[in-house]
């Protein structure tokens, strides 16, 4: 499984939702939407991550 979080200080800048629509929305802070597909969208996430201008999006696999 694939954890995916915002943490605060996003500054909705919007690059996030310019790279990966499916999975973020920029309203007055940056959400993930509640049906993306994590594992169909990572190459996305990943660009986005490295993207963000704070550093506040996190990715991380997780054991179940």
């Amino acid at each position: 499984m694939k954890k995916l979080w915002i943490e605060p200080g996003c500054i909705t800048c919007g690059t996030c939702e310019y790279i990966a629509p499916e999975v973020f929305t920029v309203t007055d802070i940056s959400h993930i939407n509640s049906d993306a597909d994590v594992t169909l969208h990572e190459d996305a996430i990943k660009k986005a991550i490295d993207a963000c201008p704070v550093n506040v999006i996190c990715y991380k696999k997780t054991s179940e």
